[in-house]
């Protein structure tokens, strides 16, 4: 019998990595105001990716994941810690909301409308990590997913999360947590998985970061 993991599954893990990635960067800027560029750019670059042949091939590569493998083999292990629990919920919470937009049709075309605008921002502003970039990525993101409820709560120090620059990251990064929970829902991926599917996930995942 073969048993090896389907692509429909692989891709699954990649999205749920993805996501991983997102809320994990989240979490970085509101508690130390910084984040690891390398990571935060794959993550920008994915909403402007529209026609990848795959879904690793909307971030690039699986090595443009690897801090997101690396919390989601956390989450599926027996051994989760304190903030591990946090991270997971901030990932159902966005799980949660891409179902509430899968029902605004109106929300999501204006969502699609927007960024395919961003890649002449990106041309005029000489890179997607530029602060113009990344507000208009967060403006879209406020304009429309955070109408949604229940709202993403993101706790951390109060400095850092009153500047004006972290807000707009953290807004497009919630963005791009949206683009990976579509990819996951896209590929059958369903929340009970998480439950009754988490060692056959861990499985897929270990061997998909060991690739790396």
């Amino acid at each position: 019998m073969n048993t090896s993991p389907s692509s429909r599954e692989q891709d699954r893990v990649i999205a749920l990595a993805a996501l991983l990635q997102v809320v994990t960067l989240v979490q970085q800027i509101a508690e130390t105001g910084q984040v690891d560029q390398a990571a935060f750019e794959t993550l920008l670059t994915s909403l402007t990716v529209t026609d990848a042949t795959s879904t690793e091939a909307v971030y690039g590569d699986l090595s443009q994941l690897k801090m997101g493998f690396k919390q989601l083999n956390q989450q599926l292990s027996k051994s989760k810690d304190k903030k591990a629990v946090v991270l997971l919920r901030y990932v159902i919470n966005l799980l949660h909301l891409e179902r509430k937009l899968a029902k605004r049709g109106d929300m999501f075309d204006l969502i699609s409308r927007e960024i395919d605008q961003i890649p002449q921002q990106i041309e005029y502003f000489g890179s997607i990590n530029s602060p113009q970039v990344i507000a208009r990525f967060a403006d879209i993101y406020h304009r429309t997913i955070s109408e949604l409820l229940p709202r993403v709560q993101v706790h951390g120090e109060p400095t850092y999360l009153q500047q004006a620059d972290n807000i707009n990251r953290i807004r497009a990064l919630l963005l791009a947590g949206i683009r990976a929970a579509i990819l996951w829902q896209q590929k059958g991926g369903r929340r009970w998985q998480f439950i009754f599917q988490s060692s056959k996930m861990l499985t897929i995942s270990t061997t998909l970061f060991n690739k790396i």
